[in-house]
C-alpha cells in the first residue's frame, strides 16, 4: 500500500512510525525495545480521546489489573519490598502495551500492520546476518548465539517478530492470490528464518518455533491435494536439514538433541533440577502471597546466610529464578497470585478458540500462538521483569489484534 504523508494526520503518522520501529528498537536490546514499548502504550493513551472508561470494558485489562494489585501487595508485604517493586510497579506496562499494539496495528486503514510486518522482516533479516557470522566466525565453546548488539535475545526474537512475520506470510499464501515467484520467497523466508532458530541454540525457542508452525499445519480444516504435498515435502526438508544441522554441529547436538532425553526440568539429570526442585519447595512453603516478585534469590540468599537454607528448601546453593513461568509466580505471588495469572491465560485462549471456531477454524493463528506462549513447561528468565516479556506480550498483542479485527469486521459488540 503506497504511503503518502501529505494525506495523513498527525496522529496517523506518528502510530505508523512507533509501530514500525519495534522490531527495529528491538534488535538494540532490552533498554531500547522497552523505550520502545511504553512509547506505543503512551501514544495510545493520548491518541484515545479520553475513552479509558471505555477500555475498562474489557475482560482482559479487568484480569490484568486485578492481577497487578495483588502483586503489588506481595511486595507490600514482602520481606525485600524496595527490591521486590522494582520489578511488581511497572509490570502493569506489559498488558497495556499488548492491548495498545492490538488497537494501534488496526489503524491507518492496514498501513500500521503492513508496516509493522515490513519492519519485523527487514529486523529478521538484520538478526539472522548478525547470527550467521557470529555463528562462522565468533562462536567456539558456546552453542547459544547473541545476535544484534551482543544480547542474548536471538531466539526470542526470531520466535516473536520472525514467527509474526511468517505467519502473515503463511495467511497471504491461503487466502490470496500470490504470484509463483513471492510464493517462492516466502518459502525461502520460512526455511531460512527455521534454521536461524535451530542454530540459536536455544531450547525453548525452537520448541516454541517448530510448535507454532506444526500446530498451524495441523489444524488446517482442509488441504487441497497440491498443497498438502508440499506441506509435507516442505516438513521433511526442514526436519532432515535441522538434523543434519544438529548432529553435524556437536554444540547444537548436545544443546539441542541430548537436551531432549537428559534435560527435562525434572530429570536429576538435568541443570534445570536445582531451580525447578527450589522453586517447588519455596512455593510449597509459602503458599498465600509467596515472597514477592523478583525476590526468588533474595529469599533464598537469605536463608542462606542464617543458616537454614538446607533445612526449609532443601537445596545446598541458589539460584536466580526457578527457570519457570508458572512456578515463578507461584513462588513469588502464591496460589492467588497463580490463580490470577492463570485466569489471564485462560481467558485470551478461549477468546482465540472463539475466533477460530467463529472462522470455521480457516483463521488460526491467535489460538496457536496463545496457546505455546501460556504452555505450562517452558523455561522462563523472568516473570514479572523486561526481558522475555516483550516478546511475548508482542504476541499476544498481534493474535489480540487478529481477533478484535475479525470481531470489527463482523460487527460484534464482544470485547477482548
Amino acid at each position: 500500500m503506497p504511503l503518502n504523508f501529505s494525506q495523513m494526520t498527525a496522529a496517523d503518522k506518528v502510530s505508523l512510525v512507533t509501530v514500525t520501529l519495534l522490531p527495529i528498537a528491538s534488535l538494540a536490546g532490552n533498554a531500547a525495545a522497552d523505550i520502545a514499548l511504553v512509547v506505543n502504550v503512551v501514544l495510545f493513551l493520548a491518541l484515545s480521546g479520553g475513552n479509558f472508561k471505555s477500555f475498562f470494558q474489557s475482560s482482559f485489562l479487568r484480569l490484568a489489573f486485578a492481577f497487578w494489585g495483588w502483586i503489588l501487595i506481595c511486595s507490600a508485604v514482602s520481606a525485600f519490598p524496595s527490591h521486590s517493586f522494582q520489578d511488581s510497579l511497572p509490570w502493569i506496562r506489559f498488558p497495556l502495551y499488548a492491548f495498545a499494539l492490538s488497537h494501534l496495528l488496526g489503524k491507518n486503514s492496514g498501513r500500521n500492520l503492513n508496516y509493522f510486518i515490513g519492519a519485523a522482516i527487514f529486523g529478521t533479516l538484520i538478526e539472522l546476518a548478525f547470527m550467521l557470522h557470529e555463528y562462522i566466525f565468533i562462536r567456539r565453546v558456546d552453542a547459544r548465539l547473541f545476535g544484534t548488539f551482543g544480547k542474548l535475545i536471538a531466539g526470542w526474537y526470531l520466535t516473536c517478530f520472525s514467527l509474526i512475520a511468517i505467519f502473515w506470510c503463511l495467511e497471504k499464501l491461503r487466502h490470496a492470490r500470490i504470484s509463483l515467484q513471492i510464493s517462492i520467497i516466502i518459502y525461502l523466508f520460512v526455511a531460512t528464518v527455521s534454521y536461524g532458530v535451530i542454530i540459536t541454540g536455544e531450547i525453548m525457542s525452537t520448541l516454541f518455533f517448530f510448535g507454532s508452525l506444526i500446530l498451524y499445519l495441523v489444524i488446517r480444516n482442509s488441504y487441497s491435494l497440491k498443497s498438502f504435498g508440499v506441506v509435507v515435502i516442505g516438513l521433511f526438508v526442514l526436519i532432515i536439514g535441522g538434523i543434519i544441522v544438529s548432529v553435524r554441529d556437536p554444540l547444537l547436538y548436545e544443546r539441542l538433541i541430548h537436551s531432549i532425553t537428559t534435560r527435562l526440568p525434572w530429570m536429576p539429570s538435568s541443570d534445570y533440577n536445582l531451580p525447578w526442585s527450589t522453586g517447588v519447595t519455596m512455593a510449597i512453603q509459602n503458599p498465600l502471597i509467596g515472597v514477592g516478585p523478583k525476590n526468588f534469590n533474595l529469599y533464598c540468599s537469605s536463608l542462606q546466610t542464617e543458616g537454614t537454607l538446607e533445612e526449609l528448601l532443601r537445596v545446598t546453593q541458589c539460584q536466580w529464578h526457578p527457570h519457570n513461568l508458572y512456578l515463578q509466580i507461584a513462588d513469588e505471588t502464591g496460589i492467588f497470585g497463580l490463580l490470577g495469572f492463570t485466569s489471564i491465560a485462560a481467558y485470551l485462549i478461549y477468546a482465540a478458540y472463539r475466533h477460530s471456531k467463529s472462522n470455521l477454524w480457516v483463521s488460526n493463528v491467535p489460538i496457536i500462538l496463545m496457546s505455546v506462549i501460556f504452555f505450562p513447561i517452558q523455561t522462563y528468565s523472568q516473570a514479572f521483569g523486561q526481558a522475555k516479556n516483550f516478546y511475548l506480550w508482542s504476541l499476544i498483542g498481534f493474535a489480540s489484534y487478529l481477533i478484535r479485527q475479525q470481531l470489527k469486521e463482523r460487527g460484534s459488540d464482544e470485547r477482548l
